[in-house]
């Protein structure tokens, strides 16, 4: 597939995510998530909230270096470390100039918005009940990144619409990190689990 995203190098991409079916579904996700991801960066740094700033921007910086988008991840980075340093006014001098830049990728994103006829997973309670541990541990190291791909993973088998809609919520939980709320429904779906 002829894929062609300014800044983003495809192959390297392909590389960290695994297959380029992987790859299609980050840049599927990331365009549903972009708005709300710069959103939670703009209202913390409008709050001066460093501490959920750096976070956020953590956060982008991983996606993007997971996007084969080296610069803007740089670029990324160096706002985490400007908030790890409590710099508001290097912050609020820079961020919407990184925020533009990751904005701009959004138009290149939208073919990949829609999914293919992708047939889900069939069920398996044990991969499934696996795969939320796995969610929990990362959602206790605050290990974000790994969180959304085993969120992603969840969401990639056939439920029943009940548990469909519980895994669509704990993707927006994490997403948004709220990391406690994650927990408690990672729990209620294991329940869920021995009754099915």
């Amino acid at each position: 597939m002829n894929i062609n995203i300014p800044g983003i190098d495809v192959e390297k991409a392909i590389q960290h995510a695994g297959s380029e079916e992987l790859f299609l579904e980050l840049l599927h996700d990331l365009y549903h998530l972009m708005d709300e991801k710069i959103s939670l960066v703009e209202s913390a740094l409008l709050q001066k909230d460093l501490t959920n700033y750096t976070v956020y921007v953590h956060s982008l910086k991983t996606t993007c270096r997971m996007l084969g988008d080296s610069e803007l991840g740089e670029a990324f980075y160096a706002l985490e470390l400007l908030g790890k340093e409590n710099d508001l006014a290097q912050i609020e001098k820079r961020t919407p100039d990184v925020l533009d830049s990751f904005r701009a990728l959004k138009p290149y994103l939208a073919p990949f918005a829609v999914r293919g006829s992708n047939e889900p997973l069939p069920f398996d309670r044990d991969r499934v009940r696996d795969l939320l541990h796995k969610l929990m541990e990362a959602i206790a190291d605050y290990d974000l990144t790994n969180a959304e791909e085993t969120t992603r993973m969840l969401s990639s088998f056939s439920l029943t619409p009940a548990l469909s809609d519980k895994v669509r919520e704990l993707q927006r939980l994490v997403a948004n990190l709220d990391y406690d709320e994650a927990k408690a429904l990672s729990l209620d779906i294991l329940d869920c689990l021995h009754n099915l």
